[in-house]
């Protein structure tokens, strides 16, 4: 092994009554890309969290470059050459890129913008960013967000570079640029941690992979000793399991959802033409493409958001205009939005709070204008442990929840009643092996039981494994349509690129 970036030494952290880390240890070689992985709360983040300085350690110490260091503040960690990528982008949206980028590295009380952006076009030039340093972030996209969080660190003269769920949010094409960026990285002595659930780009970027599992470190292997599948066995402490059999439900099942002739146009947003297409009792439409071509659009008009749309949208014979959102829950109807903090939940609320909303108004959570609290706990509970949300505690604040957990508890919400009509968009994001197995599943036994499910996912992977049909979105308009026994990844790719056959 060649010189250390850093290494953990019996490091352990606990947040009240909740080990999040226990006794780990593990090192990581300068100028290479390690890889942590593990399920939602097995500890990854935190531990990265401690080295980067946002939390102290209970018990145990770090070395950085060959050297113990008490990390006590990120600007010690930075001092360090320490950068880290959150998964949720540390960004001022009113502000430009070159205004995000100076802050915390201000010279004095004056700024000098043509002298920095000189240093920032610099940096763009070597590391092959092209960013417009004017824009205000709230304008870009997110792949060209993150680019901004990377390019910081680059600017603060990191060289070790963390990356929390660095793909979670981005089109096929972005990952790519990503990854080509951070070879660039590599190639010029970076050192990179990569923590994902996404096992492929492990394989694909890594020299070595440290498992964690509750807390606990399980393993530290070179990556090229590894398959996804031993992995993910690794990771899961188990064998995976396979996906059920399914119902094959008739062609002249009762069509759920209706969408006729959907338009919609939106300035600087996402618009659609002429769309159609209808999910029957019992059958999974998937609905891939890259995303931004219109899928957030359908999920706003199917959810009752958007109302100002041409043409039909029909859930279980009635136009969704034409009902507020309350009134489709009660036609035990499920929606997993795409954005978890903006359209599923208040972040500030408790688990049990979040777990009622949208569903408030049900006897189980209220009786004559005044909350069943006792009700609403037990179910709160029941629903938390049926998701394996960690850790099961109603009382904690879902911006407190890892990622991961704050997708299983808006899963764990809207499955643990009957459901007849299904929206999911993007349900496994930022979620571990296990938890997609369980998330898989759910949507399997909903169709079994005879539920329309209509399923957005940016994974074409997940597509074809679930769906019955698919239906491919390209600027707003459908490119294609076919059942998943005549589907192939080549012509989906075409569909979703524009192409033809």
């Amino acid at each position: 092994m060649g010189d250390l970036a850093f290494a953990l030494h019996e490091i352990s952290k606990s947040f009240g009554e909740v080990t999040a880390n226990s006794k780990v240890s593990f090192e990581v070689e300068a100028g290479t890309a390690h890889g942590i992985v593990g399920e939602n709360g097995a500890g990854k983040s935190t531990i990265m969290k401690i080295l980067y300085g946002l939390y102290p350690p209970d018990s145990g110490w770090v070395e950085v470059k060959g050297k113990r260091e008490n990390i006590t503040h990120p600007e010690t960690a930075i001092k360090l050459g320490i950068g880290m990528v959150h998964q949720h982008f540390m960004l001022v949206p009113t502000l430009s890129v070159w205004q995000n980028l100076s802050i915390g590295t201000e010279p004095g009380p004056v700024l000098f913008p043509k002298k920095i952006k000189e240093k920032l076009q610099s940096l763009q030039k070597e590391y092959g960013f092209q960013l417009d340093l004017n824009a205000r972030i709230e304008n870009l996209s997110v792949g060209q967000q993150q680019q901004v969080e990377i390019l910081k660190l680059l600017h603060r003269n990191a060289d070790i570079l963390i990356l929390d769920e660095p793909t979670a949010v981005l089109t096929p094409q972005e990952v790519d640029q990503l990854f080509t960026r951070l070879k660039t990285l590599l190639e010029k002595g970076r050192t990179i941690v990569l923590i994902t659930h996404k096992l492929k780009e492990i394989l694909r970027f890594t020299q070595r992979v440290t498992v964690m599992r509750q807390g606990r470190v399980v393993d530290t292997t070179h990556t090229k000793e590894l398959t996804e599948t031993s992995l993910a066995e690794k990771i899961i402490g188990r064998k995976r399991n396979s996906l059920p059999e399914r119902k094959i439900f008739p062609v002249d099942a009762k069509v759920l959802i209706e969408v006729q002739d959907l338009s919609l146009k939106q300035p600087d947003r996402e618009s659609l033409q002429k769309i159609n297409f209808s999910v029957r009792s019992g059958e999974i439409l998937g609905v891939a493409g890259i995303e931004g071509n219109g899928q957030a659009a359908v999920v706003e008009c199917l959810a009752g958001v958007e109302r100002g749309y041409g043409g039909s949208v029909r859930v279980q014979g009635r136009e969704v205009s034409r009902i507020n959102p309350y009134r489709l829950h009660q036609l035990q109807y499920a929606l997993v939005p795409p954005d978890r903090h903006r359209e599923a939940a208040i972040l500030e609320f408790t688990a049990e709070e979040n777990f009622s909303l949208g569903h408030q108004r049900e006897r189980v959570f209220q009786l004559a204008g005044f909350i069943r609290s006792r009700s609403r706990r037990d179910e709160t509970l029941k629903g938390l442990q049926a998701f394996d949300v960690r850790p099961p505690n109603p009382d904690q604040r879902f911006r407190e929840f890892s990622g991961g957990n704050q997708q299983k508890l808006v899963l764990a919400r809207e499955f643990t009643r009957e459901v007849r009509t299904v929206i999911a968009s993007h349900p496994t994001r930022g979620v571990d092996i296990g938890a997609i197995e369980r998330i898989h599943a759910e949507l399997l036994m909903w169709r079994d039981k005879g539920a329309a499910i209509l399923l957005f996912s940016s994974e074409l992977e997940e597509i074809l494994d679930l769906s019955d049909r698919i239906l491919v979105l390209y600027e707003g308009k459908v490119a294609g349509v076919c059942k998943r026994s005549e589907a192939n990844e080549r012509q989906l790719g075409l569909w979703m690129t524009g192409g033809t056959a």
